[in-house]
């Protein structure tokens, strides 16, 4: 399994609260938390979809 991806999520979750901060979007811990969750969820579903079609 590669990191890249991992890593990736968590740096467009930072970027996503630095472009809330300044259009002053309320902010709070839990929306960073849902972001990285929801990006872990849908990198798993590309993950689960790649293997289905490397065993065809």
């Amino acid at each position: 399994m590669q990191l890249g991806p991992w890593i990736a999520i968590v740096i467009s979750a930072v970027i996503a609260f630095i472009v809330g901060s300044l259009y002053d979007q309320p902010l709070h811990w839990y929306l960073f938390i849902l972001i990285i969750f929801i990006g872990f969820f849908i990198n798993t579903i590309i993950l689960i979809l790649k293997a289905n079609d490397e065993s065809k």
